[in-house]
């Protein structure tokens, strides 16, 4: 067996326990010069709007399809509604009809795609400061899979070389950045394997894998490099391989646009070093 471990995708923390996206926030609308600021504003499901009345004048938080949410709301006064539901909310004050407010509510898929695409954007400061390759791509899809990736699997941790730029290592109190050279190029040494570069071969394949053989391989443990039989050792596939066809096939995406890149030929002792 090829030193660069034939078990391919070494996702040390399980990519399938999944966390939770963030806490529930409390995002506030002040009510002040006969207006509702800010608005529009987004929000996850589960957040809570609040509105406080600044101004000396009362107010509402009027539904305009309900004629729900608030009553009178003299001036100092507030009112709370938690947002359990996706969707658009418009609202109004029953009082002043011209002062008008929208509340989007982002579904949990929504959430994930726009944190993993906080994680790759953003230019030199980003926390993954690499450019993807979205052509022919869905990018809500690459972005779902930036989310699995970085959060959820911290792929990074055992498929990149070291896996933080130097000086942001954020287990020694620096500001977190993934080490954009060599990312998932694998490279890591792990007793006689050493972990497989997951970027993009010339033809495109995350590591040289179809989408089918991909899915096969954290499905089964069998990495179609092996002769029959053999099982993956490394990996966790028997808890990755419970993930959905929508997120393996996210995770694929993802892998397909990022930068290809060359293993390292000194090689890392330890993970997330």
């Amino acid at each position: 067996m090829n030193r660069i471990t034939r078990p391919i995708l070494s996702f040390v923390l399980m990519l399938a326990s999944l966390p939770a996206l963030a806490d529930n926030s409390v995002v506030t609308v002040n009510i002040q010069n006969f207006a509702f600021n800010p608005t529009p504003i987004t929000v996850d499901q589960g957040d809570t709007v609040k509105w406080v009345n600044k101004d000396s004048f009362t107010h509402t938080s009027t539904e305009d399809k309900t004629s729900l949410w608030s009553g009178n709301l003299a001036g100092g006064a507030s009112f709370a509604r938690v947002f359990k539901t996706a969707g658009t909310y418009t609202y109004h004050c029953a009082i002043h009809p011209t002062m008008k407010g929208t509340i989007v509510v982002r579904t949990p898929d929504a959430t994930r795609a726009l944190i993993g695409q906080k994680i790759v954007t953003g230019g030199a400061a980003a926390v993954l400061p690499i450019t993807l390759n979205l052509a022919g791509k869905s990018a809500t899809q690459v972005y779902t899979g930036s989310y699995i990736v970085n959060t959820q699997g911290s792929c990074a941790d055992c498929h990149s070389c070291p896996t933080y730029k130097a000086g942001h290592n954020p287990f020694q109190g620096k500001s977190k950045q993934f080490n954009p050279t060599g990312y998932l190029a694998g490279g890591v040494a792990f007793g006689p394997f050493v972990s497989r570069n997951l970027t993009p071969d010339s033809t495109g394949k995350p590591a040289g894998m179809t989408l089918a053989q991909f899915k096969s391989t954290l499905r089964t443990g069998h990495s179609p490099d092996d002769p029959a039989g053999v099982l993956l050792q490394v990996m966790p596939w028997p808890i990755v391989g419970q993930m959905s066809d929508t997120d393996l096939e996210s995770v694929y995406a993802y892998l397909q646009s990022i930068p290809a890149a060359t293993t390292p030929t000194t090689f890392c002792s330890n993970a997330g070093q």
